[in-house]
């Protein structure tokens, strides 16, 4: 124990420890500096005195009080000294190495040997904040530690301005005294200075080298609208710190709240830990640490529990940065406590403005939600605060992963340094909402490296090659451009469409043109996969010419995937207000880096009253076709007159479609040989009168339905017929062989009737 005058000027000097040979008898109890029962004379003699004010201190409280047994009377001492009193003139002061009351009161419990102080304790813990918590160092007494052994001739300091930076760094670690101490006296011992290089190695950073917070910023890749933004904020934070110690500034602080916008990868956090270092070293807060959280670690799933979980959270952010990513999470639940999350964490920002700082992080749409949710949440963070962080572009990505490829000890062949260019170029130009960035980036590192050790093992030397890209990004590397022959020869052998194959073949031959000029290599966007119209009757070739022109543009390489989504307006309309645009964002994110084919795409333009919500789809729709061009191919497909009022729907819809495909009606003799060809499919032949008295019954049929005749439709459905038929004549023919049950007859063909 020790104990000690209160140390006012000109108050008496400290009493000495009963340990100190100055002290109290010669018999320490286990050389802890307690001896005999005179001890607690002396004790009980210092907490009555009037004279001097005394504070009676026991460091190491466990260890004192596991040898109570051993000093008679020692137990009582404690029990009747060692408890809050407001007007107690002396205080009696047990320091325990546990961080809670509630830690102090299990261990009590457990010894027995002093029930009174348990019981003390107990009651303790319902007057909460009146037992002290010591906590780490901070500024004022590491400040106070450096400059007395300056003083003693201990520890050097050069750099004089850089210092109250460097001792907010070390303040900001929670470390114990002792162990600054410690390393002060070690930097004494080499004769280094204090300063940002000489306590480098014992203070944590977001980049873990050399040189302050903005050499560090510099040094990251990108970013440089972020960068200009912090630079602005730096200029204002200093400016205003200036101006108030001039007294020149009557108005409080502005809000120094930040909110990062920008899909994942995109070095938010990184960024936000590096902001903490930056408002410690211009003193906006005294530690500047990071707390990371998510809306889980904030709301809670038990009525009462949100509010306590997120006090908690700021109560450890105190003093530095909280940082909540995707906290859109917390406006976005339906049902839960995400809206008390958010009330308590404003009370906080409000009543701790001077201890917290919080960064907001997420999408930048939903960012936008998020601040709408609450009227409090937009005047905390202000426009000026909002800091987009903008994708990557290919050459930054590039060098981000074979940076990573290189930590890894791994070298890099020239050619895969080529087609890792290449490969990239081709992720960034179909990337998705949410393209993970630097986070990609490592993660086909990581890919390549491994599958590296596994084709070199054990001759690590080799570097890293081509070979060894994942197979799903080889679909990026150029390739040999494909013959005419292999694109075009499933299109050539449907029947008829002559119009058709005659605009796909020019398609095919201008895209190639600019391939073969650009000698293989990327893809520009203005060769990027068109959006088309395909005009013309139901039944004549439309769906299937979709489908094969996904594959033609996948061979090409102008879509990834070359996939079909076949919508029409039910897959794209919703019933209710604001819902369809969401359902047609849906669709369009299916058919990304495919073929979005919408057939009746007139049916969108239905409801001129402004009821209707086809033209939200239409909106939508022409809003994300310039915007994904080069990740999706629309092809809007219907009737030509009814189209034209589709295109008239929004300004700058027709401009989107520039390639326009009209589909003919088939001839009859185009009929009879797709009809032909699909019952040769099912086994079945015809006799050359039943063949002309089908080719009678399409001729009547469309005169009959000039406007809307199916034509490969209406194959379809008197192929069905012709079976119905084929199967009633021959229902009694038990003898029937296979070449009569498979031949129809001019018995079997429904009369031509106009």
């Amino acid at each position: 124990g020790r104990a000690a005058a209160d140390p006012t000027p000109g108050g008496p000097a400290p009493v000495p420890p009963p340990g100190d040979p100055a002290a109290t008898g010669p018999q320490a109890l286990g050389g802890r500096g307690l001896s005999d029962p005179f001890s607690v004379q002396m004790f009980n003699h210092l907490m009555r005195g009037g004279a001097q004010r005394t504070a009676l201190v026991f460091m190491d409280a466990e260890e004192t009080l596991r040898l109570i047994e051993a000093v008679r009377g020692l137990a009582g001492f404690f029990a009747t000294q060692v408890s809050y009193r407001p007007d107690a003139r002396n205080t009696c002061l047990l320091v325990f190495r546990r961080p809670t009351l509630d830690g102090v009161q299990g261990f009590l419990d457990g010894l027995g040997t002093v029930p009174a102080l348990a019981s003390a304790a107990a009651r303790q813990l319902d007057r909460p904040g009146q037992p002290g918590l010591v906590g780490y160092p901070d500024v004022a007494e590491l400040t106070r530690m450096v400059q007395a052994m300056r003083v003693a001739g201990a520890l050097r300091v050069d750099d004089w301005p850089a210092l109250p930076a460097t001792v907010r760094a070390m303040a900001a670690e929670l470390q114990e005294a002792r162990r600054w101490a410690g390393r002060l006296r070690e930097l004494a011992r080499r004769d280094v200075p204090l300063g940002p290089e000489g306590v480098r190695d014992w203070v944590s950073s977001a980049v873990p080298d050399a040189g302050g917070v903005w050499a560090r910023l510099e040094r990251m890749p990108g970013l440089d609208g972020v960068k200009k933004h912090l630079a602005t904020l730096k200029s204002r934070l200093e400016a205003d710190a200036m101006l108030r110690a001039q007294g020149r500034v009557d108005a409080e602080p502005g809000s120094s709240h930040l909110v990062f916008t920008g899909n994942p990868g995109t070095g938010k956090t990184t960024v936000a830990r590096l902001v903490g270092e930056m408002y410690r070293d211009l003193g906006v807060l005294g530690r500047g640490h990071v707390v990371e959280v998510g809306a889980a670690d904030l709301v809670a799933a038990v009525v009462g529990g949100t509010a306590p979980k997120t006090e908690a959270v700021i109560d450890r952010a105190l003093d530095g940065v909280l940082f909540i990513d995707e906290a859109y999470q917390l406006s976005d639940q339906q049902s839960g406590f995400g809206q008390e999350a958010i009330d308590t964490l404003l009370r906080r920002m409000e009543n701790d403005r001077d201890r917290l700082v919080v960064i907001v992080a997420g999408y930048p749409a939903k960012m936008d939600e998020f601040l709408e949710a609450n009227q409090g949440l937009r005047s905390r963070f202000p426009v000026a605060n909002v800091i987009e962080f903008e994708d990557y572009d290919p050459p930054t990505l590039r060098a981000i992963a074979l940076a990573r490829i290189a930590a890894q000890g791994v070298t890099v062949a020239p050619g895969l340094e080529q087609d890792l260019g290449t490969v990239i170029g081709g992720l960034h130009r179909t990337k998705r909402s949410g393209f993970g960035n630097a986070r990609a980036m490592r993660e086909i590192s990581d890919e390549i490296v491994t599958r590296w050790a596994m084709r070199t093992s054990p001759d690590v030397h080799l570097p890293a090659e081509s070979a060894d890209l994942p197979g799903r990004l080889r679909v990026f590397l150029d390739r040999e451009l494909p013959s005419m022959s292999d694109l075009l020869g499933e299109l050539d052998a449907m029947i008829g469409l002559e119009p058709v194959k005659d605009a796909i073949r020019g398609l095919v031959a201008t895209i190639r043109l600019k391939q073969r000029r650009a000698r293989g290599g990327a893809v520009p966007l203005a060769v990027a996969a068109p959006h088309m119209l395909f005009l013309g009757p139901p039944g004549t070739g439309k769906t299937t010419v979709a489908r094969l022109t996904g594959e033609l543009f996948r061979s090409l390489g102008l879509l990834v995937k070359g996939h079909v989504v076949e919508v029409g307006r039910v897959q794209l309309v919703a019933g209710y207000v604001g819902q369809t645009a969401i359902k047609t964002t849906e669709r369009i994110e299916e058919a990304l880096d495919g073929v979005l084919f919408i057939d009746e795409a007139y049916a969108l333009s239905a409801g001129r009253d402004g009821t209707d919500f086809g033209r939200e789809a239409i909106d939508a729709l022409n809003q994300q076709m310039e915007n994904l061009r080069g990740r999706i191919a629309v092809i809007a497909a219907g009737y030509p007159a009814p189209m034209a009022e589709f295109l008239d729907a929004n300004p700058g819809l027709a401009s989107r479609f520039t390639v326009r495909v009209d589909f003919p009606d088939y001839s009859g003799q185009e009929l009879i040989q797709i009809l032909e060809a699909m019952a040769a499919k099912e086994g079945y032949q015809f006799t050359a009168a039943a063949r002309a008295k089908c080719l009678a019954w399409f001729e009547a049929q469309r005169a009959a339905r000039p406007g809307s005749f199916g034509n490969g439709r209406a194959a379809r459905g008197l192929l069905e017929t012709l079976e119905a038929s084929l199967g009633r004549r021959t229902l009694l023919l038990d003898d029937a062989d296979d070449a009569t049950l498979s031949l129809f007859t001019a018995e079997d063909v429904p009369d031509a009737r106009r």
